[in-house]
């Protein structure tokens, strides 16, 4: 492989229809819808209990609208994501930040809101996923 690529994640091994099916320890093949941002080829070294089938995305950035500065990246943001983890409130979203400091006025400011809305929205579809799943387990 040429050392001036980066080296990537595979992508996951998911069905047509964008699930994945994954042979856990106690309750044998689940089949599971694997989020767009799930960066994770899901094949576990050894089975997996169910609660700990995890989803979980690469860096995630998202640019602002031309500023003062240019274009700026916000970010990154990771999401890992456990649909069946006993706790029920087990979606993780981990956020980076560096210390840089962006002096802006009120226009690119709004700017960067949209930016981070960008972000956000992800972060909400990750949590409609795990309600949607857990509101099949009820039924």
């Amino acid at each position: 492989m040429s050392t001036d690529r980066p080296t990537v994640a595979p992508e996951p091994r998911r069905n047509a229809d964008g699930t994945v099916t994954i042979t856990t320890l106690d309750a044998g093949a689940i089949r599971i819808a694997c989020p767009t941002w799930c960066s994770f080829e899901h094949g576990y070294r050894h089975p997996p209990a169910r609660a700990e089938i995890t989803h979980r995305s690469e860096p995630l950035w998202a640019l602002t609208a031309p500023t003062a500065h240019g274009e700026v990246g916000v970010g990154p943001v990771h999401i890992s994501q456990q649909p069946y983890a006993p706790t029920r409130s087990q979606v993780l979203v981990v956020v980076e930040t560096d210390t840089e400091e962006f002096p802006v006025g009120p226009a690119d400011a709004r700017r960067f809101a949209v930016a981070f809305r960008a972000l956000a929205n992800l972060i909400d579809q990750a949590a409609d996923q795990v309600e949607a799943i857990r509101a099949g387990e009820d039924q």
